[in-house]
């Protein structure tokens, strides 16, 4: 059986259809044979590890209890098998900031990324940090603050995601980077946020007492319910107001 063959039977036995995974799939297999290494493995056995990579590449659902079936291996020897394979066709070098302001030809947006990757990491406690996807995300939400373009296909190939969820990876990113007033050209200080937080506050306190004004047999709210609804409303329009100015 050809490798074609063998791919596309092993594939549909795994049900993985995506064709970008399986173009993939053929060239990492096309790669380990050129190798000539891994002579401990059969061809079942190469194959099945690099439709696992491939998914893992293009952020496609894998069904890995039935591949180690097909595989013909120990788990333990097949989850060994698969980081040597990957080693084997230069797989395993992290992803950088770096790598990939380089890649995407925004160096100058470096810094900024550092600095959003990892502050999401240490406030969102992820334990994956490896995984690409976080540096994609952490270089498009820096170059979206400073109005940079970047090529969206060789983002999304750096990520390993599936187009929808690195859209709303990208997105998460972003809203985290204005939220927290990262890359802003100047941040406010503890009184100066007090003071803005009470001048909204003002404003929208007045709002509504003329809104009350115009209703009739409204219901009196609790003064505390009130201030707390106040003031969460303040910083939500303080939030706006900041992340207005940086775009």
């Amino acid at each position: 059986m050809s490798t074609a063959q063998n791919i596309k039977s092993i594939s549909e036995r795994l049900g993985i259809q995506d064709a970008s995974t399986l173009m993939k799939a053929r060239e990492f297999t096309r790669a380990l044979h050129s190798k000539g290494s891994i002579k401990s493995l059969n061809d079942q056995a190469k194959t099945v590890l690099c439709l696992d990579l491939a998914s893992s590449y293009s952020g496609v659902a894998f069904d890995k209890a039935t591949a180690i079936k097909l595989s013909g291996l120990k788990k333990s020897v097949y989850l060994n098998s698969f980081h040597t394979v990957e080693k084997v066709l230069g797989l395993d070098k992290r992803l950088t900031i770096s790598d990939l302001c380089v890649q995407l030809n925004c160096t100058a947006v470096k810094d900024l990324a550092e600095e959003v990757l990892s502050k999401y990491t240490d406030l969102k406690k992820i334990s994956d940090v490896d995984h690409p996807q976080y540096v994609a995300g952490a270089v498009y939400a820096a170059c979206r603050c400073k109005n940079l373009k970047i090529p969206r296909t060789e983002l999304l190939n750096a990520s390993h995601l599936k187009p929808l969820q690195l859209k709303e990876l990208c997105n998460e990113f972003y809203r985290f980077t204005i939220d927290f007033g990262i890359g802003s050209s100047r941040k406010l200080n503890k009184d100066e946020m007090s003071r803005a937080v009470t001048d909204i506050a003002s404003d929208i306190e007045t709002k509504v007492a003329l809104n009350k004004k115009s209703t009739d047999d409204v219901e009196v709210e609790d003064y505390e319910v009130w201030k707390r609804r106040i003031l969460d409303a303040a910083y939500k329009a303080l939030k706006n107001r900041l992340s207005d100015a940086d775009l």
